[in-house]
């Protein structure tokens, strides 16, 4: 490790996380745990090893080609694809029994290739206000059902919806798609036909309605430490599994009427000491933070002083008195153990940075220290905690503590 830049990933948290959430279900209902984006941006190799030690059932991931990387990972529970899929992928997706959505994208089932020699899983979905995938009538289904029954090498595997306001101020909208959902199945089961399991309930809904469940819920930004919003659901319990975390490279003093990065749009009133941070929106911090993101610096908050730019920022240190180049800056997550010092950093080879940052991370105690919330965060950046992590660019090095967890 030459650049102080990199981001810590707890994988005792994500565990935690996961038995946390495994509380709030009921006991005879399983657990689907989204990692698609690379395990939101957590990096999907690591999360799957804690995984396969959990009692989660099941992924779910975006496109045949994730589902893949889950397989060559080793991975061999279940993994679903929860996007569309082309005709020509079916027999691959089988191949590899990997469970996928149905979409019309498929065209005529009948005309559909065979499969192989193993059936093709299938979920499908019911439209119930989301107006993204899914059937809308029974009617609909009804078609579809007749020809994959037909198939000896297709096999119904679920039925689910997609809640669109589970974590909204108001439950209004997601208690009228379970009324709708509900409503269907009991439609199918009517029609004699044997329903498999059933699934509707993202992060939110498993936070927000214990009779929203069903068969199996489909978590995801929980898994990974947040609440889907806070200030509706809030889940102190959740710990967050990154850390973001950059270092100065330069402290300069700064006089009235001087301006701060590209564009000018920060003009000093005031003499600043101003650090500049080996951090930019090409290694995922969003350039929306520009003269409006605050970090963490000797434990203190410190403001994002004019526009971000791709490999760096500016931040105001006026009030951090003891902030020093070389000092490293909490971007998200908690703040930098005190252990991590300049002289450390320089004493300690590139070759062995790498350890030295797990080790003390692992036994720091972040218990009373200071946090800067990625929901603040991503809240000042006008998004989301979803988006955050996944933007993380692959040169910022992930660094995995606590891995050896049973």
């Amino acid at each position: 490790m030459y650049r102080g830049t990199f981001s810590i990933v707890d994988l005792r948290a994500f565990a935690h996380n996961l038995r946390v959430m495994a509380d709030r279900v009921h006991p005879e209902t399983k657990l689907l745990v989204t990692v698609k984006a690379n395990a939101y941006g957590h990096g999907v190799a690591p999360i799957l090893e804690v995984l396969t030690k959990s009692n989660v059932v099941a992924v779910g991931v975006a496109s045949l080609e994730e589902a893949l990387q889950v397989r060559q990972c080793g991975y061999a529970k279940p993994v679903l694809i929860l996007g569309s899929v082309g005709a020509w992928e079916l027999p691959i997706a089988a191949q590899h029994q990997i469970h996928v959505t149905y979409t019309d994208a498929w065209g005529d089932i009948d005309a559909l290739p065979p499969m192989g020699s193993e059936p093709l899983h299938i979920h499908t979905a019911f439209d119930t206000g989301m107006n993204r995938l899914g059937f809308k009538s029974i009617e609909h289904a009804k078609v579809v059902l007749h020809q994959i029954l037909n198939r000896s090498d297709m096999t119904w595997s679920g039925v689910s919806t997609h809640l669109a306001c589970s974590d909204g101020p108001s439950d209004q909208h997601a208690l009228e798609q379970i009324r709708r959902f509900s409503e269907m199945i009991a439609q199918l089961r009517a029609l004699g036909y044997d329903v498999p399991t059933v699934h509707a309930s993202n992060s939110g809904g498993v936070l927000r309605n214990g009779q929203w469940h069903f068969d199996m819920v489909r978590i995801g930004i929980a898994a990974y430490g947040y609440s889907p919003d806070e200030s509706v659901l809030p889940m102190p319990e959740l710990r967050p599994v990154m850390h973001m975390y950059s270092s100065i490279t330069r402290i300069a003093d700064v006089l009235p009427g001087e301006t701060i990065g590209y564009g000018a749009t920060f003009t000093a009133t005031k003499p600043m000491r101003v650090a500049t941070v080996a951090a930019g929106y090409a290694d995922g911090y969003p350039r929306a933070l520009s003269n409006s993101g605050k970090v963490l610096v000797c434990g203190q908050t410190a403001p994002v002083v004019g526009r971000i730019c791709m490999d760096q920022l500016m931040i105001d240190v006026s009030d951090v008195p003891t902030a020093r180049v070389g000092d490293f800056v909490t971007l998200f997550g908690n703040a930098a153990p005190r252990s991590w010092t300049p002289e450390e950093w320089n004493r300690i080879s590139p070759d062995r940075r790498r350890e030295w940052l797990l080790k003390s991370f692992e036994s720091d105690s972040h218990g009373e220290q200071n946090v800067l919330s990625l929901s603040d965060v991503a809240s000042r950046a006008m998004t989301i905690p979803y988006e955050m992590v996944c933007q993380i660019n692959p040169r910022v090095p992930k660094l995995y503590v606590n891995a050896n967890i049973s």
